[in-house]
């Protein structure tokens, strides 16, 4: 089994280039994020020495990322349910207290061994799964009120729901919208959509309105000058430290507003400290390598064979670009402020060990892909030459 991974890992690689792309896209992006970690350590945060831990995150990461290029597909295919079951317990399980640990008022964590694991980031890629498996299930039925969007619907509503009694409106809303996509993509009618998509803003705006907090968020963004010392005092730190870095930046290590000045400077505002350190045309880089590593899972995605692969490669490049797409809108004042870390350069560990599984199984869905397409390539040049032969030989007699 291990031998014909590799074999097909080793045909994959040296016939495209998509799979080399992505893992320069990903180690550039964990290596940034390490660097600026680094500058942020020497500052107010440096007693945590958040540097080291995601020294350690890193190394834990790798073993989920071998295991997630060689896990079988087919077993994951058959299981998925099981596994979406498991971390819908987990999420259960996280809300007793005593069991869930509650950080900044919200109960996401699990404490296991010194570490704070976030159920939350793990129900993502099972969400993922399941979805594939159900609509590669139901091809026919993708059109379907009913089949094709209500019961997928129901299922992600309730894990959604679950998260946001958390409460964690960001990752909910993540996971509503790779689905909500995911279900556009496999042929759902629009009119289903909207639906979903009125109905769920329509759900959030009430939850946000009677959440006196995350209302008072709101209202702080709709006038971030006036609130620069209250509600919006990240956002406006955050800006102060875009404006500052210019175009080349003041230099790694230089910057002011991760001495006393921006909380969360490792987390959430990670990319305003990097903008200031390294300079806007940096910052912009790094959105281009985002991009560069969305388009190229879209476009490898598109031609693949197994539509199980395909909605798992699209539903593992939405859930990080619609990932940065809320850092990044929520650090430059376009969306309200919304904890949320930035793909592979945030610190978290918990986050990083899930992206470095994503990636694994998407390189495990192209590989596995070339393997069974070079399979039956080779199975019907087999099946070729006896027929060529039986033609040929009346005429040789």
């Amino acid at each position: 089994m291990v031998l014909e991974k590799l074999e097909a890992y080793y045909s994959y690689f040296s016939q495209r280039k998509a799979g080399w792309f992505i893992l320069l896209c990903t180690s550039l992006l964990t290596g940034l994020g390490l660097i600026v970690l680094s500058s942020a350590s020497l500052s107010f945060i440096k007693s945590e020495n958040y540097f080291h831990k995601q020294l350690l995150w890193c190394a834990l990461s790798v073993p989920l990322f071998f295991i997630g290029c060689f896990v079988d597909l087919k077993f994951l295919k058959k299981h998925c349910s099981w596994i979406l079951t498991f971390f819908v317990v987990a999420l259960v399980i996280v809300l007793i207290p005593g069991i869930g640990k509650r950080v900044n008022g919200s109960r996401r964590w699990i404490a296991m061994g010194g570490f704070n694991v976030q159920v939350s980031e793990f129900a993502k890629i099972a969400t993922i799964l399941w979805l594939a498996q159900y609509l590669n299930n139901k091809e026919s039925s993708r059109s379907d009120f009913k089949i094709g969007f209500l019961i997928p619907l129901l299922v992600v509503a309730s894990i959604c729901g679950l998260i946001f009694l958390e409460p964690d409106y960001g990752t909910a809303m993540l996971i509503g919208a790779v689905a909500i996509t995911l279900l556009f993509l496999s042929g759902a009618r629009l009119l289903y959509i909207g639906f979903a998509v009125f109905g769920g803003l329509l759900a959030i705006s009430i939850l946000i309105y009677l959440n006196p907090t995350r209302m008072g968020r709101i209202v702080a963004f709709l006038d971030v000058e006036n609130n620069k010392l209250a509600g919006a005092y990240q956002l406006w730190q955050g800006m102060l430290g875009f404006a500052s870095g210019g175009l080349h930046g003041r230099g790694l290590g230089q910057g002011r507003q991760q001495l006393v000045y921006l909380p969360e400077a490792h987390t959430d505002f990670i990319f305003p400290i990097f903008s200031e350190e390294l300079g806007s045309l940096a910052a912009i880089s790094v959105l281009a390598i985002y991009l560069t590593f969305f388009l190229t899972v879209v476009h490898s995605a598109k031609k693949l064979h197994s539509n199980f692969a395909k909605f798992l490669s699209y539903g593992i490049a939405l859930t990080i670009i619609y990932q940065v797409i809320i850092n990044v809108g929520v650090v430059t004042g376009l969306f309200p402020t919304k904890g949320m870390g930035l793909p592979f350069i945030s610190y978290g560990g918990s986050n990083l060990i899930l992206l470095s599984f994503m990636i694994g199984l998407l390189l495990n869905c192209f590989s596995e892909d070339q393997r069974e397409w070079d399979y039956h390539d080779s199975t019907k040049e087999q099946l070729r030459k006896p027929i060529k032969r039986q033609l040929v030989s009346p005429c040789v007699r």
